[in-house]
């Protein structure tokens, strides 16, 4: 089976910083068929952490998740989360998704379709945009981006079902970003999206600085 990465969105309690879950994510990067385990909280909320795991393939998370090494780990960060995580597998290309190693800011863009749209369209029209703006150059773009589906067609978004299709973007900073956003060109690129995708179902975007363990 096809690697995969699994995107891990997760909320800790009011106070507690990420720092004391990485012992406790050290337990899944020794389980068999894990290649990497990446951490970070929201750059504007830091209570909220994100985890992008690398797996040889999505049997070997769920094989993982059968263990009793998986029960401790559980076990070891319920007292610092704040509720049940929303965990989806990403089928990314390139693979591995090296934007999130060498970039010291990724912007996870994500936007959730219709399961029934258009699967290959809008996922042409996505990684065109990400290669675009990788190759647009941007003062404070690393050059680097990735671009892929949710395995999951059912992923809940405002009571509805959905596939979300992930683009992972690699900047410098948050502020190269942001002024990136503000020019003709970026707007211009950004655009194609309006005409490129259909089924759309709305968006949301984040920043993360990621840590490997």
């Amino acid at each position: 089976m096809a690697p995969v990465t699994e995107f891990v969105q997760s909320t800790l309690k009011p106070g507690i910083p990420l720092e004391p879950l990485y012992k406790a994510f050290e337990k899944v990067k020794a389980a068999s068929g894990n290649r990497v385990v990446r951490a970070s909280p929201l750059h504007d909320n830091p209570e909220q952490f994100r985890l992008f795991i690398d797996w040889d393939s999505i049997d070997a998370h769920l094989a993982f998740r059968t263990t009793d090494a998986y029960k401790d780990f559980m076990a070891e960060i319920a007292p610092y989360v704040a509720g049940p995580a929303v965990v989806v597998h990403l089928d990314l290309t390139p693979f591995p998704p090296t934007v999130l190693d060498k970039s010291p800011v990724t912007e996870v863009f994500q936007m959730y379709f219709d399961p029934s749209a258009d699967e290959a369209k809008n996922l042409a029209a996505a990684k065109k945009v990400a290669a675009d703006i990788a190759a647009g150059g941007f003062a404070g773009a690393t050059g680097l981006s990735a671009v892929g589906w949710t395995v999951e067609k059912d992923v809940e978004h405002k009571g509805e079902k959905t596939r979300v299709l992930t683009a992972l973007i690699g900047w410098e900073s948050v502020e190269a970003h942001t002024a990136a956003l503000e020019s003709d060109a970026f707007k211009k690129i950004t655009s194609y999206f309006q005409t490129g995708t259909d089924g759309i179902k709305g968006y949301d975007m984040s920043y993360v600085s990621l840590k490997a363990i």
